[in-house]
């Protein structure tokens, strides 16, 4: 699996956590943090249908 693919599916599976209360808000971003320490910011977008999209990701450097 490519990093961008890795990176994808967990955001993926911790969007849940993250979805805003507001559901008039259309963007959203999270931070995470891949063992042993690799820390990523992804990025989301609500499309039509109301279904949240993963954009893109950036590495975050410390």
């Amino acid at each position: 699996m490519q990093l961008n693919e890795q990176i994808a599916a967990i955001a993926n599976t911790l969007l849940p956590s993250f979805i805003p209360k507001d559901q008039t808000e259309t963007t959203l971003s999270f931070h995470f943090t891949l063992p042993p320490d690799s820390s990523y910011k992804v990025f989301f977008e609500k499309d039509a249908k109301a279904k949240w999209q993963f954009l893109r990701y950036e590495e975050v450097l410390r």
